[in-house]
């Protein structure tokens, strides 16, 4: 009985130990200031902006070609911000090309950070918002993630302004939805409060994305632009059946399907060249 005590005492200590670590130590975004220094320590020009969406304030970072009519769009996942992004703006090959826009999603950043929004309908016309104000006459989102099924959405309602969206990783399937079960420490009272407002915004995004990714099913069939799919077979947060939702569900002649036998979740960092390489491909095109 005192060992088990006392385990247990070891164990809550660790766990505070640990989310003592992520409110200091993990930045789930970064502040004008420090955006505006990152870049100038990489000699590129940036440019922060605001707009007013339903009231509240949705930040994205540009980069890139001011009079470029060509636009790549950073949609990250959850948890994330649009640092998630900021090497891709600071790209000389992509800036070479093409604008460049790296958004906060809503609940995240500086885009009224804290207050989540689980709609997946929402989160698009935040994205389609950013889009509209550009004159770009090619238009390329990229979601990671929780992002793919935003971008998803974007493609489906939004078709006549878009080109072509690239999803990595996406979680899109609503029947096989993960919940891990540190997952709940997002939704328990004794632990909530602990957490950084950006991990409470991705648990009530995880408790909620089946019924979102549920609303938005329909949809996929109805998509007439190029989507690209690349999914690791290592990825151990969206599972497989995601690419078997896409196969299913998007219509043949405009999805291409790219597995990567040595990956996980983490596409955008660690398969950085093939995930550029797809985006100038596009552009090309």
């Amino acid at each position: 009985m005192i060992l088990a005590l006392r385990l247990s005492q070891w164990g809550f200590t660790l766990f505070v130990g640990l989310i003592l670590f992520i409110n200091s130590c993990v930045s789930f975004h970064t502040e004008d200031q420090k955006v505006k220094r990152y870049f100038e320590k990489r000699q590129t020009p940036v440019r922060i902006h605001y707009l007013d969406f339903h009231g509240e304030p949705s930040r994205y970072i540009e980069t890139g070609l001011d009079q470029s009519n060509k636009l790549i769009l950073f949609v990250h996942g959850a948890p994330g911000s649009s640092n998630n992004f900021f090497t891709y703006l600071a790209d000389s090959v992509l800036l070479s090309q093409a604008r460049l826009v790296a958004v906060d999603r809503l609940g995240y950043g500086n885009s009224n950070p804290g207050q989540a929004e689980t709609s997946i309908k929402i989160q698009a016309e935040q994205i389609q918002q950013v889009v509209q104000q550009y004159q770009a006459d090619t238009v390329i989102l990229l979601g990671h993630s929780y992002g793919g099924p935003i971008v998803g959405k974007c493609a489906m309602d939004f078709p006549e302004s878009i080109t072509a969206i690239v999803m990595l990783a996406p979680v899109n399937d609503p029947d096989n939805e993960l919940i891990f079960w540190y997952s709940h420490i997002g939704r328990w009272k004794a632990t909530r409060w602990m957490l950084p407002a950006a991990l409470k915004v991705a648990a009530d995004e995880k408790f909620s994305h089946a019924r979102a990714l549920a609303a938005i099913a329909d949809g996929w069939k109805g998509i007439h632009i190029p989507v690209v799919h690349i999914h690791g077979r290592k990825d151990g947060l969206a599972p497989l059946s995601n690419v078997a939702f896409s196969e299913k569900n998007i219509p043949p002649k405009y999805l291409n399907l790219i597995y990567m036998e040595d990956t996980g979740h983490l596409i955008p960092w660690t398969d950085y060249e093939i995930v550029r390489e797809t985006l100038l491909d596009l552009l090309g095109n």
